[in-house]
């Protein structure tokens, strides 16, 4: 269906399934509106082809290159149901007049909770309990408690700090390491990333893209047979490295929500010191509505403000 003349135009496949509040916003907006209703992910050129004149998108994590923007005729603003907006080129964008939005603060508690989930998981070792009793072996397998042990939190922003949260009532002892805060959170302790790897049982990664990379050399810094979560960014590690140092034993475990390139096909997939989840820590119906009517809202605030 074409939507030629809409105000704002909805990429998201699945948009509205958690709750009616995002589509009431926008027919109560009196703006002209469309939704993507083919089910599946559109490309950029996809909405090219259902709304070329769209003053706003509410998009999902389609790739828009310099070429895409471009061929937008009306085009003012991307706002992403999301934080991450690495799928966009920022220059381009910038060059052409398009303002990005996201949806920083609605999935907080959704990913600091999967995080958590994954940190217990590994330490009382669920997987094994679950594919060996289903398999009909009573085998029981010792765990580990997570009170005690050295949480290193590597980004300590909305996420971080939230995980931190959570951590509490545990009795961990919290370290962190934030290569943005010495600017933006002064008042924040600040460990030495080196000193993280070093000491903590336990090393989560919620820093942006392109702030901190975890390779063979910082696998190797981390403690002997301590652990790693990954709930940011894929391209903050090393997947064949994270495969070496498990092999050795120096890792005793990892578990990741995401990966280098997604769907994720690479070494991890039949390790199985390694929980693997499909980029879906956000991934909550009260998150996903949230999300939703925050996306629509500043697209719609938008509009308003730039009349």
């Amino acid at each position: 269906m074409i939507h030629d003349q809409c105000d704002i135009y909805v990429t998201l496949s699945t948009f509205g399934e958690s709750g009616s509040e995002p589509i009431r916003l926008l027919k109560s907006s009196g703006l002209k509106f469309g939704v993507n209703q083919t089910g599946k992910r559109p490309s950029a050129q996809e909405v090219l082809q259902n709304c070329c004149e769209a003053k706003v998108l509410i998009a999902g994590v389609e790739e828009y290159g310099a070429g895409d923007l471009s061929n937008f005729k009306r085009l003012k603003c991307i706002s992403r149901c999301g934080v991450g907006t690495e799928n966009i080129d920022k220059v381009a964008a910038e060059k052409l007049g398009v303002i990005i939005l996201n949806t920083p603060n609605e999935p907080v508690q959704a990913v600091a909770e999967h995080t958590v989930m994954l940190m217990l998981a590994l330490l009382r070792k669920i997987l094994d309990l679950d594919r060996d009793t289903k398999a009909g072996s009573w085998k029981r397998h010792t765990g580990n408690l997570l009170q005690g042990k050295v949480v290193g939190l590597v980004g300590y922003g909305r996420i971080g700090k939230k995980v931190a949260c959570l951590l509490r009532p545990f009795g961990v002892e919290i370290l962190a390491y934030d290569p943005a805060a010495l600017v933006e959170r002064p008042t924040v302790k600040i460990n030495d990333l080196d000193e993280v790897l070093a000491k903590a049982d336990i090393v989560s990664l919620h820093c942006p893209p392109e702030t901190v990379f975890i390779g063979r050399q910082e696998f190797l810094k981390m403690k002997k047979g301590s652990r790693l979560i990954n709930t940011a960014r894929g391209d903050l590690l090393d997947d064949h490295a994270l495969a070496e140092v498990l092999e050795l034993g120096h890792l005793a475990g990892a578990a990741l929500d995401v990966f280098p390139q997604e769907p994720y096909s690479g070494v991890l997939l039949s390790n199985e010191k390694v929980i693997l989840t499909p980029h879906q820590a956000t991934l909550t119906q009260e998150t996903r509505l949230a999300m939703e009517i925050a996306a629509t809202q500043n697209a719609i605030d938008f509009i308003a403000q730039n009349k």
